[in-house]
């Protein structure tokens, strides 16, 4: 009777002790819904996914707006570097890949002056620059430095084909999403363009949001499948995070990488050399430090989607949201602010409240510039086209300098400013922000209309007075 007693007693501790304190209360999650109810109608989110899991299972999902399922397949962005990061350590476990080595030894096509080693394009610091493609790939200044550049996790790609001998979309499936039991989710984008499953985004045009598809990779484009064209639902992309809760290994107790190799991943990083906090990129994560909490983090967008995910590993919880729209200048910020307020209901402290007027003045303030810049540019066509023609007199120099700045220096400027201003090609705005992007077209159209009607009247009267 003793010994039963003690058994008894001894299988009560382990349930207490498996059961524990629930690390969230059902309170929080109430919080959690109240709140991105509020910024989903705020922030004028088309539709989103939501989850928190611990390792064991989905604590608490959500879904919004046009978004209806936590089945539906997102594009997760460049939160697909993390699956690449994976996929490349898995090699490295199995010795078929070193870190140390040059890209050059798997890629002999990409030699460069300076060595690359594969670690190097894990933690960017390969000297790419953020905007380079396979087709102008070299080093620049920032060689050594953190700078980060899709085209570091695209040829980790091309090394996963090479060493592996499958291609990535074979090498994830058979070895990430078949063992954790991810049945939606692809390394393909191709392969999804008719798919009913994947929810269609939406682009912002001028504060209004349009539904269309993203841009599908092709070979020239500025990034594919291993660095942000991956596809996941919200219900397949938490086993995955689950998986890191479980120190690499899956829910049946398969393992898909080491522990040891997961805290590699996340703490042996290098600085992002950021002013407003201290932030640090490792093998596929960002981690930070937060007050009392280690933060390992990723962002993901493609043109018509954003999303975000982190994990606090001491508290052994992953979060994440899906959003199938992109709005770059104000949305996007906005939800910079469900990350911090997210921190805050899981650690119980007071959450900022939430503006629902930020959106709509946000976007009349950008909307108004856009207007501004036009009705420049209109005015340079109207100027032109009132313009008198006097073929007895010089034109004054005033005259000419105003005409050259408003029919050449300005169209000059418009096509140029956010290269040199904000290091952004214009190619990137036509896809990220299509608003913007139109209106620089539509006002260095007018800007050189009124260029060339100057110097159509001027040699058309010139010719008159000549005969």
């Amino acid at each position: 009777m003793k010994k039963l007693f003690l058994l008894f007693l001894l299988a009560v501790i382990i349930i207490c002790s498996a059961t524990g304190t629930p690390v969230l209360s059902d309170t929080q999650f109430a919080q959690f819904d109240d709140y991105l109810s509020e910024i989903t109608q705020a922030y004028h989110i088309p539709g989103m996914a939501f989850f928190i899991t611990d390792p064991e299972k989905t604590l608490f999902s959500r879904t919004y707006g046009q978004c209806n399922s936590m089945e539906q397949q997102f594009f997760i962005g460049s939160m697909s570097k993390s699956y690449t990061a994976l996929c490349i350590m898995q090699l490295v476990e199995k010795g078929l890949i070193s870190l140390d080595k040059d890209i050059s030894a798997y890629l002999p096509e990409y030699k460069f002056p300076k060595e690359i080693t594969i670690l190097a394009l894990l933690n960017h610091t390969s000297g790419f620059d953020t905007h380079m493609k396979f087709t102008d790939v070299s080093i620049t200044n920032s060689y050594g430095k953190y700078e980060y550049a899709n085209i570091n996790y695209d040829l980790l790609g091309k090394i996963i084909e090479k060493v592996s001998g499958l291609s990535y979309e074979d090498y994830v499936r058979k070895n990430i999403f078949e063992p954790l039991g991810m049945s939606d989710s692809i390394a393909n984008a191709q392969k999804l363009k008719d798919s009913s499953k994947l929810l269609t985004g939406n682009r912002n045009y001028f504060g209004f949001f349009k539904q269309g598809k993203a841009d599908y990779p092709t070979e020239k484009s500025w990034f594919h499948e291993p660095a942000g064209y991956i596809a996941s639902t919200p219900q397949d992309h938490a086993k995955y995070l689950r998986m890191y809760l479980n120190g690499g290994y899956t829910d049946k107790a398969v393992q898909i990488i080491k522990k040891e190799t997961i805290d590699s991943m996340w703490y042996e990083n290098v600085s992002q050399g950021l002013t407003e906090f201290e932030a640090f990129y490792g093998k596929g994560w960002n981690y930070m430090e937060y007050e009392d909490l280690k933060i390992v983090f990723h962002g993901g967008q493609v043109e018509n989607g954003i999303t975000y995910m982190f994990i606090l590993p001491e508290k052994k919880l992953a979060v994440c949201f899906m959003v199938n729209a992109n709005d770059e200048f104000v949305m996007n910020s906005l939800m910079d602010n469900a990350f911090w307020n997210s921190l805050s209901i899981i650690k119980g402290t007071p959450v900022k409240k939430v503006s629902h007027g930020s959106f709509i003045i946000r976007h009349i303030i950008i909307d108004t510039i856009y207007l501004l810049m036009f009705l420049l540019s209109l005015f340079i066509l109207i100027k032109a086209i009132g313009a008198k023609t006097d073929t007895a007199n010089r034109p004054k120099v005033k005259s000419v300098i105003m005409h050259i700045l408003g029919c050449v220096i300005w169209p000059v400027f418009l096509l140029t400013f956010s290269k040199i201003l904000i290091d952004t090609p214009l190619w990137v705005i036509k896809s990220f922000v299509p608003d913007f992007y139109c209106v620089i077209l539509a006002s260095v159209g007018l800007a050189i209309t009124g260029g060339l009607v100057r110097a159509v009247k001027s040699l058309f009267f010139h010719k008159c007075y000549d005969k």
